[in-house]
């Protein structure tokens, strides 16, 4: 018998926290764009996701747009909190839905404003500012009738260089950044997290390992002795009880604790939702809490995800509350409630 969690177990966290490590790179990388425009629009349109007419049926992509005039046409929402304007871009003019009370828009009002009214604007450069839009659809049919009283003889809706059946809306990168960056850095983390756990996992195995040697040099390569000379066996488990230890060698890792310093034990279930209702899977574990060196530790140790191993647990738990009369077994009201007084009491 060897340690059950050095081979497979450890190779596949390894694996799956490279995966993950992967996937959050290809996650940036297709985010690229974003991430790299620090929520500047003028950086997203001049990466090249810049909006065209082309893009008209995009409704779920965010671009910047080049803004080389701007004017309100007075139309809006009753409340105020929307306003429709036509902007001119680099390919044709097109209708807009803004806040009114954006700083950003009533800048660009201003600063288009003014210089239409400039008499010695000629030979100045004309201004262009930019802005992250995203398309929606005239669903209510509205813009034509904004669009009669600019272009009444159709004249720019003919040529192509007027859209009256989507409007483009205001918007920011503010929340696709956040996105961006918090799903790699998650996306990563976690796939670290699985590297770190799995290499701290091997290490206390093989810490484990050589504790247990020390308690019988010759379980030294051949821990499968334990099946004969502990007090109690369970190989389903992977559980022995030898030498007032517990030992527990499951595809989870290589545990042992010292039953002399247990204060309360007893077993937990775990069990995984989808949607909050339908249950995925089943952990089943051991919360062993032991007094050693004047420190109360907790450990809560899973033992399996089988269903069959419910009764074999109960039993381990019954046989160490037989052996181990001075140790709470089993959780219980008035368990929790003597466990707590100790921890009052040592502290």
């Amino acid at each position: 018998m060897k340690i059950k969690n050095n081979g497979a177990g450890f190779i596949i966290n390894i694996i799956i926290g490279i995966a993950l490590i992967g996937g959050a790179l290809f996650f940036a990388w297709s985010k690229s764009a974003v991430i790299l425009s620090f929520n500047s629009a003028k950086r997203l349109y001049d990466k090249g996701y810049y909006f065209t007419s082309a893009s008209k049926h995009n409704e779920d992509s965010l671009y910047a747009v080049a803004v080389h005039d701007i004017i309100d046409t007075g139309y809006g929402s009753s409340n105020g909190d929307s306003e429709v304007y036509t902007l001119r871009s680099d390919d044709g003019v097109y209708f807009l839905e803004a806040n009114p009370t954006n700083k950003k828009i009533k800048s660009m009002l201003e600063v288009f404003d003014k210089y239409a009214k400039d008499e010695n604007n000629e030979g100045k450069e004309a201004p262009v500012d930019y802005l992250v839009v995203e398309v929606k659809q005239d669903t209510y049919n509205q813009l034509p009738t904004i669009a009669d009283e600019i272009d009444p003889d159709r004249t720019y809706r003919a040529n192509g260089t007027l859209y009256d059946t989507f409007y483009l809306s205001n918007t920011s990168l503010t929340t696709e950044t956040v996105f961006a960056v918090g799903g790699t850095i998650l996306l990563f983390v976690i796939g670290i997290g699985f590297i770190i756990a799995a290499v701290n996992r091997k290490s206390a195995n093989s810490e484990n390992y050589e504790r247990l040697c020390a308690l019988d040099e010759r379980l030294r390569d051949n821990l499968g002795e334990l099946d004969n000379i502990s007090d109690y066996v369970d190989k389903s488990l992977g559980a022995y009880v030898y030498k007032d230890f517990l030992i527990l060698n499951t595809k989870f890792g290589l545990d042992m604790y010292n039953l002399n310093n247990l204060i309360w034990l007893y077993h937990r279930i775990t069990k995984h939702k989808m949607y909050l209702v339908i249950t995925v899977g089943t952990d089943f574990s051991l919360q062993i809490n032991l007094y050693e060196n004047g420190k109360l530790t907790e450990h809560n140790v899973k033992i399996s995800n089988k269903k069959s191993a419910e009764s074999s647990i109960e039993a381990l738990v019954s046989y160490i509350a037989i052996h181990y009369p001075n140790a709470l077994a089993g959780f219980s009201p008035e368990a929790r409630e003597a466990y707590k007084e100790f921890k009052l009491s040592h502290k």
